[in-house]
């Protein structure tokens, strides 16, 4: 299996390094002191420490984790991860043997391994960072030809004999499921991934980066409002509305980017009858 890779401590992350971050938020609740090191700005209680401040490293991590989801909800492409292949799905394994049809047979590819009908392979499994996955193609494996686009199914799977292509898909409890196939096939997937957080007790905040472009104030206000939560501050209406206006600005770039694409739409779970790697399902139907 392929997958894009993302370099935590690359510095084209501009200036989101969890420093970065940090020293804003200790400017914004008045913690900027020099602390255990006598450094000027490391803080007193809201320091990078976790043997001072153990909340530290949960309230940045929970920011976060709502960056990231307020920016999905919105489209951000930094959370779309695209042609991942995972190679190797063997023929359905149903009642009536392996690669052979069986319309009462359905295969799902998850986090703990390819079921084929009857076993489980775990070393074929769905890239630990899925949330959610947008688009599945195919091909037959070894074959080097290029990935059929697969439909998508919203009420269910079809009870039909399986054919050389898998053609079809459904997302259902985390896994991707399809009626199987009768050859061995490769998955290309498009899906929105969950990007890295960082819990360690030698964590390095000068070498970390959070990989959301200019995200330094939005994440530092959502942390400075969970500690004046934490302390009761009567500042903490000021910071939420604030907080949500940096959101507010980071999401509204990233929609207007969006809206500089011509987008078209195409038509839903349809095969084209150039799709000659689906015929046999096309003249099926």
């Amino acid at each position: 299996m392929s997958s894009p890779t993302i370099n935590l401590s690359n510095a084209n992350a501009g200036n989101t390094s969890l420093a970065t971050i940090m020293n804003l938020v200790r400017s914004l609740v008045n913690d900027t002191q020099a602390g255990a090191t006598d450094t000027p700005g490391e803080g007193q209680i809201l320091t990078n420490d976790p043997t001072i401040s153990p909340f530290t490293q949960p309230f940045l991590n929970s920011s976060i984790r709502e960056l990231y989801r307020e920016l999905r909800n919105v489209g951000q492409p930094t959370l779309v991860k695209d042609n991942v292949i995972v190679s190797g799905l063997t023929p359905v394994n149903g009642a009536n043997g392996l690669g052979e049809p069986d319309p009462a047979a359905q295969v799902y590819l998850g986090f703990g391994g390819y079921y084929d009908g009857l076993t489980i392979n775990s070393s074929l499994v769905l890239p630990s960072d899925v949330l959610y996955v947008e688009r599945v193609s195919e091909r037959q494996t070894g074959s080097g030809n290029s990935f059929v686009p697969m439909s998508q199914e919203q009420s269910g799977l079809p009870s039909r004999p399986q054919q050389p292509t898998l053609c079809q898909w459904e997302w259902r409890n985390d896994n991707i499921w399809m009626v199987g196939s009768t050859q061995t096939n490769d998955l290309r997937l498009r899906y929105w991934c969950a990007l890295p957080q960082f819990f360690s007790s030698t964590l390095d905040f000068d070498s970390t980066y959070v990989p959301i472009l200019d995200c330094t104030d939005a994440v530092a206000y959502k942390t400075a409002v969970k500690y004046a939560q934490m302390l009761g501050s009567p500042g903490l209406a000021e910071l939420k509305d604030e907080a949500k206006n940096q959101m507010f600005q980071l999401k509204n770039a990233s929609v207007r980017r969006s809206q500089a694409t011509d987008y078209q739409r195409q038509p839903y779970g349809s095969y084209g009858s150039s799709d000659t790697n689906n015929s046999f399902f096309l003249s099926w139907q």
